[in-house]
């Protein structure tokens, strides 16, 4: 069942959110991150993806688009890009760790799913080990190289899906994320799907049996 975040609950965590609580204290957790101009009700379509028993929370990000709805950080910014990921990573992670906190949780593996700007996030997160993940999985995203290079200190295996026919992150862009985490050892998955800026079926179908598997072992 999902339950939209109290007051209280987001002055704790530091963000709104929606959550779906997990059969047990241990359960895997699953953190859904949109991308620009979206809403945490926008990305939590992929919750029927996630195993049964899993907490599952999607944050909502905090700066509000001139599109409508909500973004991590500000597209038109002159600031350096880096600089502004690695921000948005820290405020994520921060919330993650909130998030634990506040519902008392001890989850045995962390996941975390994120959509365009929200998977470029996610995988600078990673890189810079802002967040210590068990699985990422970048969906019609891609991988912003660190200047100085990154290596995770804990490797999840990472799932990508990505439309050939994408018009807002290049196909090739998703290929060249994936080769590039490849060479610093993470086991890659890549679908790709005949569509444009989104997940297709067999990206969907997919994404739920690998995340699935993953929450299986131990």
């Amino acid at each position: 069942m999902r339950i939209v975040s109290s007051a209280e609950q987001e002055d704790f965590v530091g963000l709104k959110f929606l959550y779906r609580e997990g059969a047990r204290r241990d359960s895997p957790l699953v953190v859904l991150i949109h991308g620009r101009a979206g809403t945490s009700e926008v990305i939590w379509t992929f919750e029927r993806c996630m195993p049964f028993d899993a907490t599952v929370v999607s944050l909502q990000a905090f700066l509000p688009d001139p599109l409508g709805g909500y973004s991590w950080w500000d597209m038109t910014s002159i600031e350096d890009s880096e600089a502004l990921l690695g921000r948005a990573a820290e405020r994520v992670g921060f919330s993650i760790e909130r998030f634990v906190e506040l519902f008392e949780i001890s989850p045995r593996k962390l996941f975390a799913v994120g959509f365009s700007q929200g998977a470029a996030l996610l995988a600078n997160a990673m890189l810079t080990n802002t967040v210590c993940l068990d699985g990422l999985a970048l969906l019609a995203g891609f991988v912003p190289i660190p200047s100085a290079g990154g290596v995770p200190s804990k490797r999840p295996d990472v799932f990508i899906a990505h439309g050939t026919q994408d018009e807002v992150v290049a196909i090739d862009r998703a290929r060249k994320g994936a080769e590039y985490l490849r060479g610093l050892g993470l086991k890659v998955a890549f679908v790709e799907d005949s569509v444009g800026h989104k997940v297709g079926v067999q990206g969907t179908r997919e994404l739920k049996r690998w995340i699935a598997e993953r929450a299986e072992t131990k």
